[in-house]
């Protein structure tokens, strides 16, 4: 399949959040203009629809785009599709959520010399007895594909925090780093483990050659806000998802 790039409006050409999913997607429809546009991903049976841009007008995108049931869907916040809409989609609203990204390399911030690289293979059990704990919502695994690295901090021999990051597009033929699955056990929070390991993470993947680092949060979580502005990183996408019911993790 021809890369996305060539089929995206000019605007969007260089929009990060777009530009690092882009390779993650098989096959995908383009709709829309430079004011907002929607991707329709996988192919028309349920697909996933991204929109972005003016909300008004992805709304009109959706409801033009005569769709079936669809798997998953995110659109800007402020985005109001009519309740027929959704119905024919088969969604109901899941979550409020930012996508953020950040090229400017972190300051270094108290804990982070204890944050240490830990083995795909060897680890991945104490990761997802971590995760279990400190993060069960999450849809990060380290077997996933695509998975580049994971580290975690040790709290009397126990793993009590971890992240990891995927490659995803970046500029040109350079990758971005994804940064997800960050938990920290719920007696070590406040202590600032997960910003050490959030500041880690980023600092690997610009010294890596990533063109940036990304990561997805609930528009909610003001304390996380709070540090991943600290840490450089703006916020590129405001959305809201919908998902069929019953839903209870977004897809990987």
């Amino acid at each position: 399949m021809a890369d996305v790039l060539e089929v995206l409006p000019p605007r969007w050409r260089q929009d990060r959040m777009l530009l690092g999913d882009r390779h993650r997607w098989t096959d995908v429809d383009v709709l829309g203009d430079d004011e907002a546009v929607l991707l329709v991903v996988g192919g028309p049976d349920r697909p996933s629809l991204l929109g972005r841009g003016d909300p008004e007008h992805v709304d009109r995108l959706v409801g033009e785009a005569d769709l079936g049931p669809a798997r998953w869907m995110s659109v800007p916040r402020g985005s109001r599709p009519h309740a027929a809409t959704l119905a024919g989609l088969g969604l109901v609203p899941f979550s409020t959520w930012d996508w953020l990204s950040t090229d400017v390399m972190p300051p270094t911030v108290p804990g982070e010399d204890a944050v240490r690289a830990l083995d795909l293979d060897r680890d991945a059990d104490a990761i997802r007895a971590c995760l279990h704990e400190a993060n069960p919502d999450t849809s990060a695994d380290p077997a996933a594909p695509g998975e580049l690295a994971w580290w975690g901090v040790h709290v009397d021999g126990v793993l009590g925090g971890v992240v990891g990051v995927s490659e995803r597009g970046g500029a040109g033929d350079a990758p971005s780093w994804h940064v997800h699955g960050l938990g920290v056990l719920p007696r070590l929070r406040g202590s600032g483990a997960g910003t050490a390991l959030t500041a880690a993470a980023v600092r690997a993947g610009l010294r890596y050659g990533a063109s940036w680092v990304s990561l997805g949060m609930y528009a909610q979580n003001d304390g996380a806000r709070r540090i991943y502005r600290r840490l450089g990183f703006r916020t590129d996408a405001e959305l809201t998802s919908f998902s069929p019911t019953g839903t209870r993790r977004p897809p990987a």
